[in-house]
């Protein structure tokens, strides 16, 4: 009976095509764009966590705030009237010293970088970023396609040498092999600088990688942290500084070690602490924002299946109506009132199932075209479909029971008179 009830359900979808197709509609399109933003939300996700992966997931941040202030861009609890921010309250270098001193095991290093400003140089506009070693491994995925990456000596001794993007490399030299040896020199600010082009690069990052690292028409230029120094490193003071942690597991203990042990100096203090972050926790966050941004979106494009659902039992009730005669023919031969429950129930749900495989099909397809366009790999998840096929039998079960029962419920005599 139950096979029997699928062939009749199917025979009656072939011999109605475009109005099948039509009932279907609504949950053809619900269906796909829920598959489509799911799909599209995990690339955007996968894409974050290997933009931000490695050394940068590492990251943990140490900054010196007023005591009142929560964490760094809390101003509603800034003291406008407080003394201002000198010399003493400030980080320097004996600090990460102590730092290294005592964590050197568990960090990868300090990093600092600080952004110079932007050079220009013929046609080409580079924003200039001095990094030291371990600052520069927190750059993302940059892959050399000439020449070298700045030495530790040249990093050490604050040489006057540059790291050019393949684009700005391009544009002044030519090519990337030609601008090696070369002198890049440019106005940079109220000052022109010179520096000798040791290495060109390539940065690996997707579409959507490029919009969340926020890279603009300019290329970024890279330079030994200690040649963008004014003064000696020894009398530089920091507001903040970032530790690169070398377990990841290791994150959270070493953020509150480091933080207690700078904190010691901070307790006499007046109005300055230490607030600490990590790049982890903001990962965290963003992703939670994007997870509740792809849940909204999921459940706005969710409304076309409910409507879907309501034009199903609108049909479904139609159908009956048609099939008046043919409902009182069969109970005449026997059928009970399960049997006919059970054909236009099972007819209701074939229906949706129907539309939810043409709907999966098309999500994949359009999730598919919308990560290729953002440049991230974004897939369905099985459970998102699987999700999508369970809520397609719910609907198909909940918006038939009301026109199956009524099938059911038809006298005999009275649907065997039925015009």
């Amino acid at each position: 009976m139950f096979l029997d009830n699928i062939r009749l359900a199917f025979s009656e979808l072939f011999a109605n095509k475009m109005r099948s197709l039509l009932t279907m509609l609504g949950i053809v399109i619900g269906i796909a764009s829920v598959i489509a933003i799911m799909s599209l939300g995990e690339g955007m996700q996968n894409s974050m966590l290997d933009t931000f992966g490695g050394a940068q997931a590492k990251q943990i941040i140490f900054e010196v705030i007023q005591k009142d202030m929560k964490n760094d861009y809390d101003y509603d609890n800034m003291d406008q009237g407080a003394r201002k921010m000198n010399d003493s309250d400030r980080f320097d270098i004996r600090t990460f010293e102590e730092v290294q001193s005592n964590f050197g095991s568990r960090l990868e290093g300090i990093s600092l970088s600080s952004n110079l400003g932007k050079i220009r140089c013929g046609d080409a506009t580079a924003s200039v970023v001095s990094v030291n070693s371990c600052a520069f491994a927190t750059q993302g995925d940059l892959k050399m396609v000439a020449g070298r990456k700045i030495s530790a000596d040249e990093y050490d001794k604050g040489r006057k040498v540059i790291l050019l993007s393949e684009t700005t490399a391009e544009k002044v030299y030519g090519s990337a092999e030609a601008a090696l040896g070369q002198e890049f020199e440019g106005e940079m600010g109220s000052s022109f600088s010179t520096y000798t082009v040791v290495g060109v690069y390539k940065r690996e990052v997707s579409g959507m990688s490029a919009m969340l690292m926020g890279t603009g028409g300019s290329e970024t230029a890279y330079v030994p942290y200690r040649s963008g120094l004014r003064t000696s490193i020894e009398d530089e003071k920091f507001d903040y500084f970032i530790a690169i942690a070398r377990d990841s597991t290791d994150i959270p203990a070493l953020e509150a070690d480091i933080g207690a042990f700078l904190g010691k100096k901070y307790e006499n203090n007046d109005t300055f602490k230490i607030y600490t972050n990590t790049m982890q926790s903001e990962l965290d966050m963003v992703n939670q924002e994007l997870g509740l941004f792809k849940g909204i979106l999921a459940a706005i494009a969710a409304i076309s299946l409910l409507v879907g659902g309501i034009g199903v039992m609108n049909i479904m009730i139609v159908s009956i109506t048609e099939r008046t005669r043919e409902i009182g023919t069969r109970k005449a031969l026997g059928a009970t009132n399960n049997d006919i429950r059970a054909q236009f129930l099972i007819e209701s749900i074939i229906i949706c199932l129907v539309g939810s495989a043409i709907g999966i099909g098309l999500g994949i397809g359009l999730g598919s075209l919308l990560s290729m366009a953002l440049g991230v790999s974004g897939a369905a998840s099985f459970s998102s479909i699987a999700v999508s096929v369970l809520i397609s039998m719910a609907f198909g079960i909940f918006f038939g029971f009301y026109p199956a029962n009524k099938a059911a419920k038809l006298n005999p005599i009275d649907a065997l008179r039925y015009e």
